[in-house]
């Protein structure tokens, strides 16, 4: 089985979540990149009032064919209780009909049950099939503690066969 783990990070969390499952599935990792890097006093607020609009922002583009991965991996960080911009725009572009797809979140305090029921809607509308989900606690853990509940997360998918986890 072929696996791809997709992710957005703004601040390194979900992609030191989304490297560890990774590592330890022997799957490809992919980072979805904004066109315009968020910086500045602002964009912690602006990056969270787009989230909440459910807006997509401008990326690049995809440097990998999802036809060829049997499952996807989909990471985003949680923002106003909402997935990433730069993660609606990957859904909105890529060709998901058919694929399978484990979503996880990376959240601070909440919000992540609602972010990934958001995910799931918008990728079974573009034919796609989530068969897993889970959610990190980023806010207050150290990276060790993130690393440790990702490799465990994957870890149990491996021993499950590589079905779903919860």
């Amino acid at each position: 089985m072929k696996i791809l783990v997709v992710f957005y990070s703004w601040k390194g969390k979900t992609r030191l979540v989304a490297s560890s499952i990774s590592k330890v599935l022997g799957a490809d990792l992919k980072e979805i990149k904004e066109i315009e890097e968020r910086r500045g006093p602002f964009s912690f607020l602006s990056a969270g009032y787009s989230a909440a609009r459910g807006e997509c922002s401008k990326i690049k583009p995809f440097d990998f064919k999802l036809e060829a991965y049997d499952l996807i991996f989909l990471g985003t960080p949680v923002w106003a209780m909402r997935p990433a911009p730069a993660v609606n725009a990957f859904i909105s572009k890529a060709k998901l009909k058919g694929k399978k797809f484990v979503l996880f979140a990376t959240m601070g305090i909440f919000g992540g049950k609602k972010t990934i029921s958001i995910v799931k809607e918008m990728i079974e509308a573009k034919q796609g099939r989530v068969v897993s989900s889970f959610i990190v606690k980023t806010g207050g853990v150290k990276r060790e503690e993130m690393i440790r509940r990702a490799e465990e997360i994957a870890k149990k998918f491996i021993k499950q066969g590589r079905k779903e986890v919860r």
